[in-house]
């Protein structure tokens, strides 16, 4: 029962974070990378501290040692994962970046055996590299351009799959000590406060007009931010990081499908057969 609530959690977050690959692409046609990410969780943080019930000037505790972690978390899950994923998306498509950010199971995969000694199955395995198989094949199917602006971008990208790694498996360590909707405010609040003379110094200050940017801004900080990464969160007090992590190779599936409807983005036939590699994949992770 456990299993098929976090399976629900999951799916739900990856839907959310597979479609904002969509309103980060329009935001940024107005809104600079930075600020973007800064906004977004602006928006946010007021509605978790709402359902945490808990004014948002009232600390969590007074000792350091449990303000510190909170921190961490804020700069690897929100300020570098945003940051690297906003500034690579203004060079890369939407689906390709997502493919690219849906590389995290496996690196979660790896570091959850190495650094929080969680089991990791024959069939676990094979699902990981069949579903990263899928992945390989949808970013390459144009091949590469090493000079390109694309592979930039990607490269770029790569910066926030190390981020979110450092975030999920901390975070699993730090679910023995505070819930799930405590870890996800305390470090967007934090994430937000380190994005925020990011954006002042590099970017300045701009208010969006377009109601598109509006939009796109309310999409990214209520479902993608406040409700995906309260969901993570709580999927990740309940089961293992690798296995939370296999849903995560639904992310580009979702994201192209996306792309393709509202930005025109193409899929072809291997994205089709990528596609289905990465289904078949997740099947045999979560069994």
């Amino acid at each position: 029962m456990r299993m098929r609530k976090s399976a629900l959690y999951l799916l739900i977050t990856v839907f959310f974070w597979g479609t904002s690959f969509i309103f980060v692409k329009i935001g940024l046609e107005e809104v600079p990378p930075v600020t973007l990410a800064m906004l977004r969780f602006a928006i946010a943080i007021p509605l978790l501290f709402l359902l945490m019930r808990r004014p948002l000037g009232q600390p969590l505790s007074n000792e350091k040692k449990e303000w510190v972690p909170l921190l961490f978390l804020g700069l690897t899950g929100v300020t570098l994962y945003h940051l690297f994923q906003n500034v690579g998306m203004g060079f890369t498509s939407a689906s390709e970046s997502s493919v690219i950010i849906a590389s995290n199971p496996v690196f979660i995969a790896l570091f959850s055996r190495i650094l929080l000694g969680e089991r990791l199955s024959k069939a676990k395995a094979t699902g990981i590299l069949i579903a990263f198989s899928g992945v390989i094949l949808v970013v390459l199917r144009d091949g590469i351009s090493f000079g390109s602006p694309s592979f930039l971008g990607d490269l770029i990208c790569l910066g926030s799959v190390f981020s979110w790694v450092a975030y999920s498996l901390y975070t699993k360590k730090r679910l023995l000590r505070s819930s799930p909707i405590e870890i996800t405010a305390y470090s967007s609040l934090f994430g937000m406060i380190f994005l925020a003379p990011i954006a002042l110094a590099i970017e300045g200050f701009a208010v969006p007009v377009l109601p598109s940017s509006w939009l796109s801004l309310i999409m990214l900080g209520v479902f993608s931010s406040a409700v995906g990464y309260l969901l993570w969160n709580r999927s990740l007090s309940e089961i293992t990081a690798s296995e939370a992590g296999s849903y995560l190779f639904l992310i580009p599936v979702i994201a192209s499908v996306s792309a393709f409807i509202f930005l025109g983005e193409r899929l072809d036939g291997p994205f089709f057969i990528g596609s289905a590699l990465v289904i078949l994949g997740l099947i045999l992770t979560t069994r």
